[in-house]
């Protein structure tokens, strides 16, 4: 379906520590407005009706002071794939009314989402550009360790959990590599904007 009159839609994604959320800050400071699919999920975990689902799901001890522990809720779904399989039919459908609310009422040129779980939800054609941030998993598993304090098992089962890199790479448009350091990161970022700058829209379908 054409929607001429919608903006150019963007979408970045990639594994856990692959980086997306530098680039997507990193974007940001290009002036570009930037929306994040797990902000929005967050959001949902303050709403009274996704608690109670949510406490319904994962017991009462996931709520202390009528908030969601999402540290503990992490551990639960990264270890659990029925439970990580239940808590994204919850949030999902909402997630993506949300964001097509976004893009229906915005009169921005461009709009880029920050969306992990892209491709594991088959929303690539509804972007017309999708670009994958990807590290080796080497990479990514020292990062977590760093960034998260756990353990290499534990950071290794985290990136096990998702799709694999290879996959990802297949079906994104442009696959950024993060592995060296910032700089050079930023120096690929910087090539891609006069190509997204010349981008035509797609027949894309709605979030």
């Amino acid at each position: 379906m054409k929607h001429l009159d919608r903006p150019l839609l963007i979408a970045i994604t990639g594994g856990i520590a692959s980086g997306k959320s530098v680039v997507s800050t990193w974007f940001e400071d290009q002036n570009f407005s930037v929306f994040y699919a797990d902000k929005i999920g967050h959001e949902l975990f303050e709403e009274q009706y996704y608690i109670n689902k949510i406490k319904s799901i994962f017991g009462k001890e996931i709520v202390l002071d009528n908030s969601i522990d999402r540290v503990k809720l992490g551990k639960i779904i990264f270890n659990s794939a029925d439970k990580r399989k239940r808590l994204n039919e919850l949030l999902h459908p909402e997630i993506r009314k949300r964001i097509q609310q976004i893009i229906d009422t915005s009169s921005q040129e461009f709009l880029i989402f920050e969306i992990p779980l892209l491709f594991e939800n088959s929303l690539q054609n509804a972007f017309d550009l999708t670009i994958n941030i990807s590290a080796q998993n080497e990479v990514r598993i020292k990062r977590i360790i760093e960034r998260d304090k756990m353990s290499e098992e534990a950071a290794k089962k985290r990136i096990s959990s998702q799709m694999s890199e290879l996959d990802r790479e297949k079906l994104a448009n442009i696959s950024v590599i993060n592995e060296a350091n910032i700089n050079e990161l930023y120096l690929q970022l910087k090539k891609l904007l006069p190509h997204i700058k010349q981008l035509k829209k797609k027949d894309i379908k709605k979030i």
